[in-house]
């Protein structure tokens, strides 16, 4: 995988179709006796099928997990197939379910999304990757180096700035 320019505006300053960012949304329906290992994403193949569609096809691309409210829990199944986004140079933001009373803590490698809906953060997530752009790619997006992920968690701590003042 290597970076890619992106551009996002035209001559005249209009945005290009192009540049507006892919953002998934992912629901977890979170099993409280889940038979799935912590750590072991194989079932999640929907959130796999979908990191391989944007590395081929949206240079810009994050997703949104929506877990349990109000903090955004979700499996060890699906934290793990995120983490892989998030790593393939893909953010990863969770939020918890509806209109959530409480705020998702910030757990690394994932940002928070305070107490935003899905679709709230889906839209300031969009904005961030036009304006930052896509994370940095580890060589192997499911065992990142220590160097890796630093690099990683400088980047998302600008987008995180920008979900805590909006």
């Amino acid at each position: 995988m290597v970076p890619v320019p992106v551009p996002i505006k035209d001559a005249q300053g209009d945005l290009l179709p192009g540049a507006i960012p892919t953002v998934t949304i992912v629901k977890e329906a979170y099993q409280y006796a889940g038979d799935a290992a912590a750590g072991d994403p194989p079932g999640e193949v929907d959130v796999f099928a979908r990191i391989e569609h944007n590395l081929r096809q949206a240079p810009l691309a994050g997703f949104v997990g929506e877990g349990l409210a109000p903090y955004g829990v979700m499996s060890g199944e699906m934290d793990a197939a995120l983490r892989r986004a998030v790593f393939s140079g893909m953010p990863v933001i969770k939020v918890g379910r509806g209109n959530a009373d409480g705020f998702t803590p910030r757990i690394p490698p994932f940002l928070s999304g305070t107490n935003l809906t899905a679709t709230k953060a889906r839209l300031l997530l969009m904005a961030c990757l036009m304006k930052y752009g896509s994370l940095p790619v580890a060589a192997d997006p499911t065992n990142p180096t220590q160097a890796e992920f630093e690099a990683t968690m400088a980047r998302l701590d600008e987008y995180q700035a920008v979900f805590d003042t909006h």
